[in-house]
């Protein structure tokens, strides 16, 4: 076990360089004291390599950058770990699906929507994805 003692927010830049919430690595925090945490690097929570991104999480990153961000209730997060487990390929099977989705999400937050930009966004998400494993295969 190998510990390391540092600022929450180290441990916050590491899991945004490497692809990974907070939450999903809670697990590696063996002490909090504060803003000052201790860490087992050696836990299989700790962000040790950088997580291939899959749509779902490229689809997040784009509605981020245009201020939509998952809210308390919304489905959002779930729906980004299923497109992820599909994968692009998967995604593109199920475009139709993904793009009622994000209408059904516009339509409770009361946003305009029109289903063919929708569908461009999803299609952007799903080349990056495969760029990511296409990356991650030649190293």
């Amino acid at each position: 076990m190998t510990i390391i003692k540092c600022h929450r927010r180290f441990l916050e830049e590491r899991c945004f360089e490497r692809g990974y919430s907070l939450e999903e690595v809670q697990d590696c925090i063996v002490e909090e004291e504060g803003d000052m945490i201790s860490v087992d690097s050696d836990h299989p929570a700790y962000p040790m390599k950088t997580r291939l991104r899959g749509p779902g999480e490229e689809l997040k990153k784009i509605l981020t950058g245009f201020g939509l961000a998952a809210v308390e209730g919304c489905a959002c997060k779930g729906r980004a770990r299923k497109m992820n487990a599909w994968g692009a390929d998967g995604c593109e099977k199920h475009i139709d699906e993904i793009v009622g989705w994000l209408e059904e999400e516009s339509r409770k937050r009361k946003l305009p929507f029109l289903r063919w930009p929708a569908k461009v966004l999803v299609k952007v998400a799903i080349r990056r994805a495969r760029r990511h494993e296409i990356a991650a295969k030649g190293t």
